[in-house]
């Protein structure tokens, strides 16, 4: 029998790891010999990665022994199998960290083989005859020719090893992300194995670059021998202060437990945190910084093997290398607890100011009534107040309803920390228009109109050159705001609205009133992001969690848009609601294990998550194919637990967003009208509005509470 196998295989010695102990040691084993698509080649050098530390130490609880590390494999080829198109004798060649996959599925199709279910690890793994993968810490490797990469005779093989894991890790993510664009802003969190060669890769696509670390004794190296433009020490709270808004995206390379929060301040809006490194547990994730600035956090997770070819040669244009460490390979396990210190390189790394020319009294002449929160208990009672004049550019509408939102809830009880008092709550505001200035074009007397979360912005910015009105830095919130004038806006809890046109929606007649108004708020709140990340293309499967006065509209939206959708909730007597009342195809009871493992894992295009309460990600994260988007909308008073492994193996990404723009809440109400979309509404007097307030803490109304202004709010009602 030993023959038998011995004339099958090929000898082959390198040092493999016998236990958790994670101690190397001489280790003869087999490789298979060349089949007619293989590529055999003599390893010249192999670079140690951070995972094969975890590996071999089975730190993620998933190694087999003996186990040979190494997936960062550069060689000469010996032998070539009779099919072998591509390489022959004598050239320069590399693996990564993948021998294998299906090479028929969607993923595989599409040169991501990464992403593919049946990717086959160089090591650590089972091969599709059964046997285990063995690494590159060995003297021969024999792989499919396609998931070689050749390497150019410019690049040195002992720098050019690491790029096959770490190179990758980064260049993948710069592409996809759209983080390759020269003069670009971006940051490299870390400065070790893969953020040394993200400063490179990124240097060279012509971004400015700033290198984020916690440690001030990396500047010089950042800065004067990686070439990064500039360096902020993470710990520094007025360093990375000043720089608060700048970045474009940030590739965060650091495995180790860390601070989110920060991060997400330096990104621009519509900023890109990607995560390439793996933290053993789960991060904090702050999601009201995430919707504020329709942020993302994503993972990435190597790259295909086209992509791999293309980022060595690129490589090889710009001269890129790893900073390295050369060992002899006795030296391995001394390497290794260096490199689990952290004592290693790579075994050789916009404000409008407008003078007030008119008294206040002249200003704010119009009189108003409504109903307004004194302090922070919340409580809501009659307020007499005044409205501005009608100006040039204004419409003034009576207002006949206004939705009650859990924003108001938290904002009347300054549960956010920014409420101002008096506070007149609401911002689903609809009725008649009663009055147009001289240069109103859009809208006449007798219109049926709304507005929604904003009432101003600086309208020179460049989110408002891109109808993006909701990411201004000085976006005016409809209530509880500063107008330009430096007064306080009040909400639509009042008989009379004014605001500028540009910042009024219309409703076409088709659309109640009443069941229209949450719509300004909920329905843009879950439109936007179904359009903005792509998730409005027919035949998607897109999953709702939780199904409130958001959910509810998310599902009719989404099935408007033709996915297919699943409602996710703890809730299981909300399925009869959500399939046959609301249209939904399926639902998932999110505290069911076995129904979310079975039924639905790496099924869901995308998800909305609407629920504003604490809740595990991880399941969530595991519903979503390769490039799924998990898109947060509600607001978790605390910050979430973020499992960053499972975002890497998938390029998962986790975004936020927040309401819409003028132009999109106009687009979005149209198309409800087209597909009859509205809330699912209890109408109440105004007298009711602190008993529902007390409702909806408790979630106890389906699905949104809108206020009857016009029928129930009385001047006589109202003191000052």
């Amino acid at each position: 029998m030993a023959n038998a196998h011995q004339q099958q295989h090929k000898k082959a010695y390198g040092w493999a790891a016998r236990d958790e102990s994670g101690l190397l040691s001489p280790f003869h084993f087999f490789r298979r010999d060349a089949k007619e698509n293989d590529v055999t080649f003599k390893v010249l050098y192999c670079g140690i990665c951070h995972t094969d530390l975890h590996m071999i130490k089975n730190d993620w609880g998933m190694s087999s022994y003996p186990l040979v590390p190494g997936h960062e494999i550069v060689g000469i080829v010996t032998e070539v199998g009779t099919k072998v198109a591509k390489f022959k004798v004598g050239d320069k060649v590399g693996v990564g960290y993948m021998i294998g996959s299906c090479q028929s599925c969607i993923q595989c199709s599409n040169n991501l083989e990464n992403y593919c279910p049946k990717m086959i690890p160089t090591c650590g793994a089972t091969y599709h005859d059964g046997t285990t993968t063995l690494g590159g810490f060995s003297d021969v490797m024999v792989a499919d020719e396609h998931f070689v990469v050749r390497i150019p005779d410019n690049l040195p093989l002992d720098a050019t090893a690491p790029l096959l894991c770490a190179g990758i890790t980064v260049f993948s993510p710069l592409r996809y992300f759209g983080l390759d664009k020269p003069g670009n802003h971006l940051g490299v969190v870390g400065l070790g194995g893969l953020g040394h060669i993200a400063v490179k890769f990124a240097k060279a696509m012509g971004a400015k670059v700033t290198v984020i670390s916690t440690s001030p004794n990396k500047r010089e190296e950042a800065v004067q021998h990686l070439g990064a433009d500039s360096f902020l020490v993470s710990r520094d709270k007025d360093q990375m202060k000043v720089a608060m808004g700048t970045l474009d995206g940030i590739i965060d390379t650091v495995s180790a437990v860390h601070s989110l929060l920060p991060l997400i301040g330096l990104l621009k809006c519509h900023g890109k945190l990607v995560m390439v490194g793996a933290p053993n547990k789960p991060l904090e994730l702050p999601v009201f910084p995430l919707l504020m600035g329709r942020k993302i956090v994503a993972g990435s997770c190597i790259g295909g093997i086209e992509e791999t070819q293309e980022m060595i040669e690129f490589a090889a244009k710009h001269n890129i290398g790893s900073e390295i460490e050369v060992i002899p390979m006795d030296y391995v396990n001394t390497a290794m607890e260096r490199l689990s210190k952290g004592d290693k390189k790579k075994i050789k790394h916009k404000l409008w100011i407008q003078t007030m020319t008119k008294s206040y009294e002249e200003e704010h002449a119009k009189e108003a009534f409504g109903w307004a929160a004194r302090d922070s208990s919340g409580v809501l009672s009659p307020f007499h107040f005044s409205r501005r004049e009608n100006g040039e550019k204004d419409v003034t509408f009576k207002v006949l309803y206004c939705g009650i939102c859990h924003s108001d809830l938290h904002m009347v009880k300054n549960e956010w920390g920014n409420s101002t008092y008096p506070l007149v709550p609401g911002h689903e505001i609809v009725g008649v228009v009663t009055e147009v200035g001289s240069k109103v074009e859009k809208y006449k007397v007798g219109d049926k109109v709304g507005v929604g979360c904003m009432v101003g912005s600086c309208r020179s910015c460049d989110n408002c050159a891109n109808d993006l009105e909701n990411y201004c830095p000085n976006m005016i919130l409809t209530y509880a705001s500063k107008y330009y004038d430096g007064t306080t806006t009040y909400g639509g809890y009042s008989n009379v609205m004014v605001a500028d046109e540009h910042f009024i929606v219309r409703i076409p007649d088709t659309l109640p009133l009443d069941a229209a108004a949450p719509l300004l708020c909920a329905g843009i709140t879950v439109y936007s992001p179904l359009k903005y990340f792509g998730l409005d293309k027919p035949g998607l499967h897109v999953g709702i969690v939780g199904l409130g006065g958001l959910g509810h509209v998310a599902v009719k939206f989404a099935k408007a848009l033709g996915a297919k959708v699943t409602v996710i909730s703890t809730s299981p007597n909300k399925r009869q609601e959500a399939i046959e009342s609301l249209g939904a195809d399926s639902f998932l009871v999110s505290r069911d294990q076995e129904q979310m493992k079975k039924a639905a894992i790496g099924s869901m295009d995308g998800i909305i998550d609407t629920v504003s309460a604490v809740h595990p990600l991880l399941p969530l994260i595991g519903l979503l194919k390769p490039h799924g988007k998990l898109i947060m909308v509600g607001a978790p008073e605390k910050p979430l637990e973020l499992p960053v492994f499972p975002l890497l193996m998938g390029r998962k990404i986790i975004g936020g967003s927040c309401i819409g723009g003028m132009k999109e809440t106009q687009e979005m109400i149209d198309l409800a009208a087209k597909h009859n979309i509205t809330a699912e509404i209890e109408v109440i007097p105004i007298d009711y509005v602190n008993t529902a307030m007390e409702r909806l803490a408790k979630a106890d109304v389906r699905y949104r509470f809108v206020i009857d202004v016009a029928n129930t709010m009385k001047p006589a009602d109202t003191s000052s």
